[in-house]
């Protein structure tokens, strides 16, 4: 069963063919939390976690096993979202994911996936139909030097990454 919930919902994706994606029911303010991430922490990635640094990563699952709108966020080179890590010595890691500007009622949510993963489970061609798309999907180390400027200013750089490159 598909996640859904008063303020989201799971279906059919706007950018990807064939594919799900996370829709809002209705608007979001800019830094707005949208959901949370939560579930086990691997070490290794999968196509669909969430790294919170090199060696840790959550897949993006519900207590029940089922994947929560983590696991249906789609990328796009030019995402109206953005993830902030949440990691406190007494708690288990979480990422919280916020507007990065006014969304709208309706609105697919992305986000970049090079600003939270080092380096993606597969580059692959990038269908985000974006004005700036980068053609391809691919992580922070291969992220040119000019976004990750833009990203910095917004917040949006996951501290563990700036304090690798």
């Amino acid at each position: 069963m598909l996640p859904e919930t008063e303020i989201l919902i799971v279906k059919k994706s706007d950018c990807l063919r064939d594919q799900l994606g996370v829709f809002t029911k209705e608007a979001f303010k800019k830094n707005q939390i949208l959901f949370l991430v939560k579930g086990p922490i691997k070490s290794k990635p999968s196509i669909y976690s969430f790294s919170i640094n090199l060696n840790k990563h959550i897949e993006p699952k519900i207590e029940s096993g089922d994947f929560d709108f983590g696991h249906y966020m789609n990328h796009s080179c030019n995402p109206n979202a953005k993830v902030k890590i949440i990691d406190k010595a007494d708690k288990i890691p979480y990422i919280e994911v916020l507007a990065r500007r006014n969304i709208k009622k309706n609105e697919e949510l992305t986000f970049d996936y090079a600003s939270l993963e080092y380096a993606t489970v597969a580059n692959s061609i990038c269908k985000c139909n974006a004005k700036n798309c980068r053609r391809t999907i691919h992580g922070f180390k291969d992220l040119p030097k000019s976004i990750v400027k833009k990203y910095q200013k917004e917040d949006m750089i996951s501290k563990y990454l700036l304090s690798i490159k």
